[in-house]
């Protein structure tokens, strides 16, 4: 699909990295192009996405030697599109929330997302290793099985009448689990290694709340100006682990 790589290395040192998608809109395939392209810029390399059809194709080409440190960062964020991404399609499918106002309902979705969000990126980076080409949509309806049975069952346990009290406490519990450190730079989110978070945008619209969310941290750095809105979440759900400097 994607040819005519105008490439200089020779043509026994290179490798190339393919992922596809089938059936899905442009979300999740501009994030990783986004992603790996950034990453590796600096690289003697080509990288491109094109589409055919209802198929998306990411192709990477590098010399061989550098493959295998792109091939683990693709991976990565391959596992956070589906841990993140599918996973918040597929709650958002499946529990209607009436009981709460679009931006709770999307803000506990994110939270139930996130809640198991190291595991499922581990499981799913256990069952793609080593693949020489990645078709994301296949992966997950034909080896991750296992993995949209747990959703299930999360969802088996949410009731359809979950109401604002009952978030609280969800969410509640959650940031009391946390972990490390997140900061927040005018609105912008960024891991304990600073490198800016964005996997917010796999839920379908970034979010700085999303983002802490996501994040998992025990505590927050808040830098700058920080919105009403995140500043009324961090004190209502971290309280003193949310500090302002």
């Amino acid at each position: 699909m994607i040819n005519n790589f105008i490439f200089a290395a020779y043509n026994n040192g290179v490798e190339e990295i393919t992922i596809t998608q089938n059936g899905f809109d442009g979300l999740y395939m501009s994030y990783l192009y986004g992603k790996v392209r950034e990453r590796f810029s600096f690289l003697p390399a080509e990288c491109g996405m094109a589409r055919d059809g209802e198929t998306t194709e990411i192709a990477f080409k590098t010399e061989r030697e550098y493959c295998p440190y792109v091939r683990k960062f693709a991976e990565e964020n391959i596992a956070d599109v589906i841990a993140v991404g599918y996973k918040y399609s597929f709650f958002e499918k499946r529990l209607p929330l009436p009981m709460l106002t679009k931006l709770k309902r999307r803000t506990l979705l994110t939270a139930l997302v996130a809640a198991d969000y190291k595991d499922d990126c581990a499981y799913v980076k256990r069952q793609i290793r080593g693949y020489e080409s990645y078709c994301i949509d296949g992966m997950f309806h034909f080896r991750l099985q296992e993995l949209k049975k747990r959703w299930e069952g999360i969802i088996e346990y949410i009731p359809t009448d979950m109401g604002e009290a009952s978030m609280d406490g969800f969410i509640g519990f959650l940031t009391e689990d946390g972990e490390g450190k997140l900061f927040l730079k005018d609105g912008k989110a960024y891991g304990e290694d600073y490198r800016p978070l964005s996997r917010s945008l796999l839920t379908g619209v970034a979010s700085t709340i999303g983002e802490i969310l996501l994040g998992g941290a025990e505590r927050v750095y808040c830098f700058g100006r920080t919105d009403e809105e995140t500043t009324a979440f961090l004190k209502k759900y971290y309280g003193e682990k949310a500090i302002f400097c």
